[in-house]
This record gives C-alpha cells, structure tokens and sequence, in this order.
C-alpha cells in the first residue's frame, strides 16, 4: 500500500476512507397498470396516485404496443375523450385506428379493454343530454 492512502493514529496505521457523498433521495411516483393482449396488440393502461398515496389522478395512459412489425412499435394514449368515443364506437376515434391497419377483432378487442376500465373506473363518464363530463 502506498503511504499516502493510510493515516496513523496513536501509533496505529490505518486504510484512509474516502467520504461518499450521499444522493438526495427522490420519491418515486406510484402507479397501478393494467395489461391485456392478443396476438397482434399489447394494452397496458396505467393510473397514477396523486401524493396522498391513496386516490388517483382522473386520467389514465394507454401504451399501445403493435407486435405485427419487427420491432415492435408503441403508441402512448393520454385522451380520456378519445378512449370514450372508442368506447362508444365513435367514427372520429375509430378512423384512427383503421388508419393504423387495425383489424375488426383488435378494435372489439380494445374496446372490450375500455369497457373493462369503466366498469373498475379507471376511466370515468357521466353522460349528460349526448354530452360527456369527466369527473
């Protein structure tokens, strides 16, 4: 060992340490998902808790995974609208994912995801008069 990475101290010799600065700590942000897939799709939604650690913010993301091309392609959906009007067979939404080449089955498929969410109430709608409000 090298005399300069040892210090003496009443007469013994010791290895000299180096301090390790601490890293402040970060707190992560919760989440819970939920995932389902077919052959040709992957869903997974996800739902953040707000800083109380117990309730949750009022949107949700949907990552869109398309396995019928190498690589794999995804899609992050963050539009509460959009998924109701999927939901509800709404031509504007659906013409999105036709343009995406998404078959009949994939698009039952995921609105069958999206009935699923409402039902556990990931994904909220109080209709009012053929107007929708988010709560």
């Amino acid at each position: 060992m090298k005399a300069k990475n040892r210090i003496q101290i009443d007469g013994e010799w010791y290895v000299k340490e180096t301090q390790v600065p601490t890293l402040p700590v970060t707190i992560p942000t919760k989440f819970e998902g939920c995932v389902v897939e077919n052959d040709n799709f992957c869903f997974e939604a996800t739902r953040l808790y707000k800083d109380d650690g117990v309730s949750f913010y009022k949107s949700i993301t949907i990552k869109c995974t398309d396995k019928r091309v190498k690589p794999w392609k995804d899609e992050h959906w963050d539009n509460d609208t959009w998924m109701i009007g999927m939901l509800e067979g709404d031509p504007a939404s659906v013409k999105e994912l036709k343009d995406m080449k998404m078959e009949e089955y994939d698009l039952t498929f995921l609105q069958s995801f999206l009935q699923y969410l409402t039902d556990e109430n990931w994904l909220v709608k109080i209709g009012l008069h053929n107007r929708v409000t988010y709560i």
